[in-house]
């Protein structure tokens, strides 16, 4: 009796199965890479680059804008009504803080200042 075996593919199928995996895996990383921060950030960055000798002051101060799906705006995220919020009269320093969901779907960004 004599056994027969059929091979279905072989190693040239393999490959390119092989290759299709890789080529997934690297569209799936450059991906992630592009839209890192795009479903949800939240952040502050000062807005100053003279952070030498900073001193913040003993106040702080915040005004903050709003946005919803890119059409509609509101608010004053202006230094001055932040400096107004807080009684601020000189200002030291100020900060950016920005939260943003879904592309930017909705993003509440905020001026805070310091100083006395």
């Amino acid at each position: 009796m004599q056994i027969v075996r059929l091979e279905v593919g072989g190693a040239a199928e393999s490959k390119e199965v092989g290759m299709k995996t890789l080529a997934l895996l690297m569209i799936f990383i450059l991906v992630a890479f592009t839209l890192t921060g795009c479903i949800y950030t939240h952040v502050t960055m000062p807005l100053s680059t003279e952070l030498n000798k900073t001193d913040l002051g003993h106040k702080q101060g915040e005004s903050s804008v709003y946005s919803i799906i890119w059409l509609f705006a509101w608010g004053d995220g202006g230094a001055a009504t932040a400096a107004k919020n807080g009684g601020i009269t000189v200002l030291t320093h100020m900060d950016r803080e920005l939260y943003s969901i879904l592309f930017g779907i909705y993003t509440h960004t905020t001026t805070i200042v310091y100083g006395d």
